[in-house]
């Protein structure tokens, strides 16, 4: 019996590591460019990988393209989401939108997904405060980079939600415990709607 795929499988990891090794190698001399090339190739190769979206997506935004930096943290998101760790998304979708809010008003559009996708995760983790937050921060900075576009807010969001939570104080943090299960949707709805968004 000849099986395919785990070699088809092998030759992926193999690939990956190869060029992560390369990516590491030119990192080291100083040649961050060319190892950001070989981390964006590896990290087409394996979207599930969170860690290997994370690096890419923070060399990329170390190297000021911010475009990339936040397509590679929404991909760590969604691999942190299909890897059963939905918690761990909420740090790169933070991050992605706040370097999405520097090119405002140009990326509106961009910036709304993202806004949309990081308030989505929140609310399905049961932090219903922090998710109307986003979208309320989302419309400000929109509004004060002179953008007539705006995200739908929490009540066009989420149709037929009771709004009996006061929104969390500006500045405030979601919770690192306190998930609320009862009502969330299941993981891999969350993670079908972020990798639609995510997918290269």
């Amino acid at each position: 019996m000849i099986q395919t795929t785990p070699k088809s499988t092998d030759s992926v990891q193999l690939q990956v590591e190869t060029l992560t090794t390369v990516a590491k190698k030119l990192t080291s001399e100083g040649k961050e460019a060319q190892a950001l090339e070989a981390y964006k190739t590896a990290a087409g190769l394996m979207l599930g990988a969170p860690w290997l979206q994370h690096r890419t997506a923070e060399l990329a935004r170390k190297l000021n393209q911010p475009e990339v930096a936040a397509l590679h943290y929404r991909r760590a998101a969604a691999a942190f989401i299909r890897a059963g760790f939905p918690k761990r998304a909420l740090a790169p979708l933070r991050t992605a939108w706040q370097m999405s809010i520097a090119r405002l008003p140009a990326n509106a559009s961009a910036f709304i997904t993202i806004g949309l996708e990081f308030s989505n995760v929140q609310r399905e983790l049961g932090f219903a405060a922090d998710a109307k937050l986003t979208l309320t921060n989302t419309n400000l900075a929109l509004e004060a980079s002179g953008s007539a576009e705006r995200a739908p807010n929490a009540a066009e969001h989420e149709p037929g939600k009771s709004q009996s939570k006061p929104p969390a104080p500006p500045g405030s943090e979601a919770p690192d415990s306190g998930v609320v299960r009862g009502s969330q949707s299941s993981p891999s709805g969350l993670l079908s709607r972020l990798e639609s968004a995510v997918k290269p």
